[in-house]
């Protein structure tokens, strides 16, 4: 029987990449989405039409009671949960210092990026040990395995920093369940590419003479987590970046032109 991943945030972006590549690779899928129902469903009907399971799951990732509503109903239609993929998590687009913060905005990076993660884990970890298998992934920054600061981006670097450590944290607590637990921290992947697979940019180069990183980029390495052979990839934080510069080039922008 096919095992179940579970993917927070998976109806579009780097989500959508990760639901399409491990449906290919074999394990059926649960889903969570917010405001894309459109897309949700159509990306479920995908999966379906190729052959696997997809189960779209409207969730508030803010909440608590909402994720694990969104746990038990996979687990009633699938059968129960082998890996749990957190994709999800807010991110501020503007340079806005951190001094510049309030407590909602503190929160909601908190909340969204690393205690959430925690009520995943608690809701999926204890049928895990009974199977005595189970996969963690999170997804990350570049530098957020050595807690690299990043300007005018202090409190998402935070919250995914202690993100990696509770990855970490996890892995060692859990290894002894057959359970790993693992983080991958993508590059500068943007807008519609978050969506691509290889194939369908195997053509296109930029200004490098490189064809564009895309989500397959990022899934693959997701997948690769998740296999059952992957025993002793644990504890790991995986950049996935091409050797970009990502948060040095984010941090001092090119001055305007004159």
């Amino acid at each position: 029987m096919a095992k179940v991943v579970f993917i927070t945030s998976g109806a579009k972006g780097l989500g959508h990449s990760m639901v399409l590549t491990l449906a290919k690779s074999g394990w059926d899928v649960a889903f969570t989405y917010g405001n894309s129902q459109q897309e949700a469903v159509a990306l479920a009907r995908r999966v379906e039409n190729a052959g696997r399971r997809a189960l779209p799951l409207h969730c508030d990732l803010f909440s608590s009671d909402s994720i694990q509503a969104a746990v038990s109903a996979a687990k009633g239609a699938l059968g129960g949960i082998d890996a749990v993929v957190h994709n999800f998590g807010p991110f501020v687009f503007e340079r806005r210092p951190l001094a510049d913060y309030d407590d909602d905005m503190w929160r909601q990076m908190m909340d969204g990026n690393l205690t959430n993660f925690f009520w995943l884990y608690r809701a999926t970890v204890h049928d895990m040990r009974a199977r005595r298998f189970g996969r963690f992934v999170t997804i990350g920054y570049d530098g957020a395995g050595e807690a690299r600061g990043w300007r005018y981006r202090a409190a998402y670097a935070a919250a995914k920093s202690g993100l990696a450590a509770l990855t970490r944290s996890i892995a060692r607590e859990e290894r002894m369940y057959g359970i790993t637990a693992n983080m991958v921290c993508p590059g500068d992947i943007r807008g519609e590419d978050k969506m691509r697979m290889i194939e369908d940019v195997k053509d296109v180069r930029t200004e490098e003479g490189l064809r564009p990183p895309v989500g397959e980029d990022v899934a693959r390495a997701v997948e690769w987590f998740l296999r059952e052979d992957s025993q002793e990839v644990n504890g790991t934080v995986l950049e996935v970046t091409g050797a970009r510069e990502i948060v040095a080039k984010d941090s001092f922008p090119r001055r305007p032109e004159p």
